[in-house]
Formats: C-alpha cells, structure tokens, sequence
C-alpha cells in the first residue's frame, strides 16, 4: 500500500512504551507506531481495539508464561504470532487455528523435556514429552 512519511516528536517514556510493544508484537517501531496511529483516526470505532491484545493472547500467554527452555519459548513466541493473527482475523487466520494447537503442544512438550533429570533414558524421554 503507498504510504507517506510522518515525522514526529515523542518524550522518552512514550518512545519506550512504543519500542516495547513493538518488541513484543515482533513488528518494526514505525509500523507499530502507523497501526496505532491508523486505528486511533479510523472511522470504525472497533478499529482501535483491533491493534491490541485480546483474551485469546491472554489465554495463550497464562498457558505459557512459565516456559524457560529456549526451544519452549520460541514455540510459545510463535504461538503469540498466531494467536495474534487468529484475533484481529488477518489473511489465512482460519488455517493458523490449527497450527496455534500445534505450536502450544510443541512449546509444552519442550518444556517437560527440559524439565527432565540428567541421564532419563531416551524412551522415558519421549513419553514424558507427549503428555504420557
């Protein structure tokens, strides 16, 4: 889409809320700045509520909030993304529902991998991490 360059002065902390919550979005500091800036002007007053998170994230993020196994959390980080794409019904969001399912069973048998003793044996292992 064309697009126009706006040029503006913000304090510090808004320049860090901002920086953070692109961070989190895993999205560039302007284009998080132009979303917001986009649904605050737009006519359809849902539009505003569309840029944040809603309870499926929540829901996503309460499953997964304890991972610490970096293989678990860049499952629970993809699962943010889709989650995300799921709620503000982005292109193709019907088909990431189910990878949404994968990636959070993904991130928590990561985590009881990584949560296993030194030494478990290889099929200990396994079942352990299918739930078993």
């Amino acid at each position: 889409m064309p697009s126009r360059v706006v040029t503006t002065r913000v304090p510090p902390p808004l320049h860090d809320q901002l920086q953070a919550l692109a961070d989190r979005r895993g999205r560039s500091l302007a284009a998080t700045a132009a979303e917001l800036l986009a649904a605050a002007v737009a006519d359809d007053p849902g539009a505003a509520k569309a840029a944040q998170d809603g309870p499926l994230v929540a829901a996503v993020l309460a499953l997964l909030q304890d991972v610490t196994d970096p293989a678990a959390v860049m499952h629970r980080e993809l699962a943010l993304a889709l989650a995300r794409s799921v709620e503000r019904k982005e292109p193709g969001y019907l088909g990431a529902v189910g990878s949404l399912r994968k990636a959070v069973d993904a991130c928590q048998a990561a985590q009881r991998t990584a949560d296993l003793p030194e030494g478990t044996d290889p099929l200990t292992a396994l079942l352990f991490a299918n739930g078993f």
